[in-house]
């Protein structure tokens, strides 16, 4: 029993000495409160789309009705596997076009589309961060953890 104590007690000592540096524990802390300040102000800032933008300006938006849709899922209650078409018709300038959608959501009745030059290229104006962005949100944070831990030198 006495041996297991000793044991314990050398372990702690190490965990103490090697993990509980203060330039580990302030570089750890560097790495959570700039994924913290990452999270706000992503939040705050979400991703906006210049295609969008050009096509608010020129007046190119139109509000699009669903006519029909269908789900791809082989069951007949709505899992979240499925994925959702549907067919939506809209007018400009006297004549009918259609959008075609697809995705795990369920179709709105109604939803806003935008064309830049052809009526009949309309998109949506749901836009995502590019992949360049998620990584670089990612692994910032933990470089300049890292970067604050080596500066600081940990042993």
């Amino acid at each position: 029993m006495g041996d297991t104590l000793s044991e314990f007690t050398a372990l702690m000592e190490m965990f103490g000495t090697s993990v509980l540096q203060p330039s580990a524990v302030l570089g750890i802390a560097v790495m959570v409160i700039l994924f913290i300040l990452e999270v706000r102000w992503s939040r705050s800032h979400p991703p906006h789309s210049r295609r969008v933008e050009k096509a608010m300006a020129l007046g190119h938006v139109v509000t699009a009705k669903r006519i029909k849709y269908w789900d791809d899922g082989v069951t007949p209650d709505e899992k979240t596997t499925s994925h959702y078409h549907a067919t939506y018709t809209y007018e400009v300038s006297g004549k009918q076009y259609q959008y075609k959608y697809l995705e795990r959501a369920v179709p709105p009745l109604q939803m806003q589309l935008y064309y830049l030059d052809h009526p009949g290229r309309a998109f949506r104006g749901k836009e995502k961060r590019s992949g360049f962005a998620q990584v670089f949100f990612l692994l910032f944070p933990i470089a300049a953890g890292v970067a604050v831990m080596l500066l600081l030198g940990v042993k």
